[in-house]
């Protein structure tokens, strides 16, 4: 019976002490992805991913912005991409931008309240 209040506490103590997370290590992981892109398809799936395809801008090749780093900030703008947009993430820079027929969409990475620039 002892040893079951002794898992329990402990079980108790590290799920309430979990992974913490780093913004600056974050911010400068973001800093060194890219994605340059004219949307031709939107993805069917709503999760976490951003799996856009579509052709760069420059060289008119097929390309995609598949990211493991960048990927669930970028999502985060998910429902404003559509068909025809370019999304545009330079390597070095901590804005996403979404550039549509008439206007442009900004978005700085944010995180615990800091805006990073």
């Amino acid at each position: 019976m002892k040893i079951r209040i002794i898992l329990l506490f402990l079980s108790l103590f590290l799920f309430s002490c979990g992974p913490t997370y780093d913004c600056d290590v974050s911010a400068e992981n973001y800093r060194n992805d890219e994605c340059l892109l004219v949307v031709k398809k939107i993805p069917s799936n709503t999760d976490d991913v951003f799996d856009y395809n579509g052709t760069n801008p420059i060289t008119k090749k097929k390309c995609d912005c598949n990211s493991s780093i960048s990927g669930r900030w970028w999502a985060l703008y998910k429902e404003q991409i559509l068909i025809g947009d370019t999304i545009i993430k330079k390597k070095g820079e901590l804005i996403f931008s979404i550039h549509k027929k008439d206007t442009i969409l900004s978005f700085n990475f944010q995180c615990d309240g800091k805006v990073y620039k």
